[in-house]
């Protein structure tokens, strides 16, 4: 991979890192909303994660991933596939973090009880540990996978007219 290369998956990094943010922020925006209106959380969440799933597609294919987006129904389903790949395995790690790891515990006799604990406390640190390695699990299936280079597949190169 040459440095310019190298620069060009570094500013797309950051800018998934900023998407998945906002992402973020949709999701709990619609899952308070739509909790708060009708209480049921359950369908509030899923319906909340599809919204964040949306911008993350729009955001990720007009502007991260932009030159190599093929604008069709195989990048879409393979966008939806990732994504719900990367939610089974926050899950899991998150389950495996708190439940088998008892990382929960461990964070909270680490950092010992204080007003920074009660905002980040053991359930919320492992959600964030998880999250973290969820993030570059979804950006390379994301790079690799759903917005691969135009070209890159032999396939799918363009052929060359020869002038005789």
């Amino acid at each position: 991979m040459s440095a310019s290369e190298r620069k060009k998956s570094v500013l797309q990094l950051l800018k998934f890192v900023l998407i998945g943010a906002s992402n973020t922020l949709i999701d709990l925006i619609v899952t308070f909303a739509l909790n708060a209106i009708f209480g049921v959380y359950y369908l509030a969440k899923i319906i909340g994660y599809a919204c964040g799933i949306i911008n993350s597609y729009i955001w990720n294919s007009r502007w991260t991933f932009r030159e190599e987006r093929r604008r069709d129904a195989r990048e879409i389903v393979s966008f939806v596939a990732v994504n719900l790949m990367t939610l089974g395995l926050s899950l899991l790690l998150q389950w495996v973090f708190r439940d088998r790891l008892h990382l929960d515990a461990w964070w909270t006799g680490f950092a010992g009880e204080n007003f920074f604990t009660k905002l980040l406390n053991g359930e919320r640190f492992c959600l964030l540990l998880a999250s973290g390695v969820a993030l570059l699990v979804n950006f390379a299936g994301s790079k690799l996978f759903v917005f691969k280079r135009r070209g890159a597949d032999p396939n799918n190169e363009p052929t060359e007219k020869t002038e005789e």
